[in-house]
């Protein structure tokens, strides 16, 4: 960030940095470079203190204004440092310059030329909070600017609207207030809660990749299920998400206890939990858990942490394939599409859910990989539990057959080949997207029933087999077939067709589970397979 500000700095005989960093400078979560001043109490005279218990964003948004022309001068301090470089609005002379910090995080600058005075500027941001500036100049010390008691905001941890125009002038404004309450533990004063309250319909008037930045932050932060109630709350959630206010009352089986609403909400907390843990951060309290996880420690967080798409890792997606697992249940329900043996879960939610996730995610204009993803692991997030199940007595683990079925049906096997899971290779081209449906499947056992019992131990014991099948096996896990098409054609006297292929499937599950591990053997098990079905065939089974 010194480098950023000394170089606009260079050029310029005043910038003002305005916004989130001044808030964030004096909540104590980052620090703005030179100003020594670190929390409100300094300036606010009321002796409160703020508890610096947020964590710093992934994401540091530096906000700038200056004299323009500000283009020209933005796009030689990114070439100058190295960095992105973007005209967000070329009329209002706006850049964006991106780049990373020492630290390793994602800094996002937008400069933007400063039109009449700083006052005005500050008068048409959304909240007190966020209409602070830091003048700084070469030849002063960096001096607080306060225009609309944005210090008394802060102080109390409180989000203002600055006047009736803020929400009205942009509704994104709407979601933002509840994202930052969730973000840094502030309240939404009353009177802003009411104007967004009447407003909420107008949020449906933002672009989606608008609400998709708001979304993804709100989602990230520690406290998922607050956000997501204080969006319903505010008649914001049947806008932004309408599938998961759809679950609201929807009845499952005797063995959940909470509708399928508080049923996800729960699961997303839990997913939340798994995310800071995968990100470095502390293991899961659940003490079986945190066991069952801990020997895959490295391997998983390799695995989560990897980006999908700028600023969205598989971590992060935890959350949202928590909230839309179960949101084809509501739609089940009104088509009556009936219920299981357990009496309630709705026939068919798996597809439904896959459909849903599928559409939201990309309304919401997500790159297509995380609509696969989202749609994947919908489809599949009940499979680890049904693969569990249905161990033989006596049986703890997923065995290596079911196992490569499973990452098989994840699509990480492809032309017979076994998948490649890239860790510690920087190949990513065949992820193995079973490893998102295996802990979306913890977190949902974890937020059904209000005791898990010993079956809870059960679970994560058998599912181990799913972690051992993916990072114990050849680091590249890429096995050529031991016999290909055209030899077992050859050597069955068979011709292309569905009988070929259930033998080619047959037999990369017995390779990948060592059942059979040279030519003669894999041939061996083609006749007898082969000889099975005629047999069958022949009976009229």
């Amino acid at each position: 960030m010194t480098r950023v500000l000394d170089a606009f700095m260079a050029e310029r005989a005043s910038v003002y940095i305005v916004g989130g960093a001044v808030r964030d400078h004096l909540l104590g979560i980052s620090k703005i470079p030179g100003w020594g001043r670190a929390n409100v109490d300094e300036h606010s005279g009321d002796g409160a203190s703020l508890p610096h218990t947020v964590r710093p964003a992934s994401t540091i948004d530096l906000d700038l204004v200056l004299d323009g022309p500000v283009l020209p001068l933005a796009r030689r301090v990114a070439d100058r440092l190295g960095w992105a470089y973007y005209p967000l609005d070329e009329k209002r002379d706006v850049a964006r310059l991106i780049g990373k910090g020492a630290d390793g995080r994602r800094i996002e600058c937008d400069a933007a030329a400063l039109r009449g005075d700083l006052r005005s500027d500050l008068l048409a941001r959304d909240f007190g909070a966020n209409a602070l500036a830091l003048k700084l100049s070469a030849d002063n010390s960096p001096q607080l600017i306060d225009e609309c008691g944005g210090m008394a905001d802060v102080s109390s941890r409180r989000l203002r609207r600055i006047s009736d125009e803020s929400l009205r002038s942009d509704p994104i404004r709407l979601l933002r207030a509840v994202r930052l309450a969730a973000q840094l533990n502030f309240s939404v004063e009353e009177d802003t809660r009411k104007q967004i309250t009447a407003l909420a319909g107008t949020v449906v008037s933002v672009s989606a990749e608008r609400v998709r930045q708001e979304m993804w932050k709100l989602l990230d932060c520690s406290d998922p299920e607050r956000g997501i109630r204080e969006l319903d709350a505010l008649g914001l959630l049947a806008h932004l998400l309408p599938e998961v206010k759809a679950l609201q009352g929807v009845e499952q089986s005797s063995r959940h206890h909470l509708d399928a609403y508080d049923h996800s909400l729960l699961a997303g907390q839990f997913a939340a939990e798994l995310r800071v843990w995968l990100r470095g951060g502390r293991l899961p309290e659940d003490s079986t858990l945190a066991q069952a996880l801990e020997p895959w420690t490295g391997a998983l967080r390799a695995h989560f942490c990897a980006e999908i798409a700028a600023g969205h890792d598989r971590a992060g997606w935890l959350v949202w394939h928590a909230l839309l697992h179960d949101t084809g249940k509501a739609e089940g329900a009104a088509v009556d599409c009936g219920r299981d043996a357990e009496g309630g879960s709705r026939v068919g939610h798996q597809a439904l859910s896959a459909e849903i996730a599928s559409r939201r995610v990309g309304l919401l204009r997500f790159s297509r990989r995380e609509v696969r993803l989202a749609e994947l692991v919908a489809r599949m997030h009940s499979i680890p539990r049904g693969l569990v199940k249905a161990l033989a007595i006596g049986e703890e683990r997923i065995g290596p057959r079911e196992a490569y079925g499973f990452f098989r049906d994840a699509g990480s096997v492809v032309a017979g080949h076994q998948f490649v899971h890239g860790l510690g290779t920087g190949d990513s081209q065949q992820p193995l997207d079973g490893l998102d449906v295996t802990l979306q499947a913890i977190s949902d056992l974890q937020a059904t029933g209000q005791e898990r019992g010993a079956g809870w131990g059960q679970f994560l014991r058998a599912v181990d087999g799913l972690f051992g099948y993916a990072f114990s096996r050849p680091a590249e896990h890429l096995a050529a077939p031991l016999v290909d098409g055209h030899r077992l054609m050859e050597h069955l006297g068979l011709g292309p067709g569905p009988v070929l292929g259930r033998l080619m499937r047959a037999l990369a599950e017995a390779q990948a589970s060592g059942s059979v591990a040279d030519v003669d053997g894999a041939l061996a098990l083609a006749e007898d397979l082969l000889a099975r079905d005629k047999d069958q065939a022949g009976t009229g089974n």
